[in-house]
């Protein structure tokens, strides 16, 4: 075997495990996923695994596409081997879509935790809110005085 050979066939083994373990993970987190979803975060998540199980596809055609491709003489009777191209291009074209679903999933969980994020804000302004008006009608009450012009007066 080639030195060439020989080098995607380790780096195609290496991809693959790694197309294995994300596999492994996404089914892992689908398993785990709790039923009652709001409408908006199931969404989210279908889209989510739709990503990232095209993204193990793609890893898969890309360990495949190495091994072949390092195969494949790069010339034919003297010309460029138009295979040889093809395979390689495809390649390319694998992996620029990868970086492009690895883009568009990172996106994705930004606005995922930026919608929760202000989500939970929202929920603690209501909870100050909700304590700050308790804790006004605590004092007013030990203290024996309401919101006239003068309760301020007495805090």
């Amino acid at each position: 075997m080639s030195d060439m050979a020989t080098a995607s066939l380790v780096l195609s083994t290496f991809v693959l495990l790694v197309a294995a373990l994300l596999g492994w993970r996404e089914w892992s987190d689908r398993r785990d996923r709790a039923p009652d979803l709001s409408p908006e975060d199931a969404r989210h998540f279908a889209y989510q695994d739709t990503r990232r199980s095209l993204g193990i596809v793609v890893m898969t055609l890309l360990a495949v596409g190495l091994v072949v491709g390092s195969r494949v003489p790069t010339r034919l009777d003297n010309k460029a081997n138009p295979q040889f191209l093809g395979i390689w291009l495809g390649v390319f074209l694998l992996i620029f879509v990868l970086l492009t679903l690895a883009m568009v999933d990172w996106v994705a969980l930004r606005l995922f935790a930026r919608r929760h994020r202000g989500r939970m804000h929202r929920e603690r302004i209501e909870i100050l809110r909700d304590e700050k008006e308790r804790r006004e009608a605590s004092r007013e009450e030990s203290n024996g005085h309401g919101k006239g012009p003068l309760g301020d007066l007495f805090r």
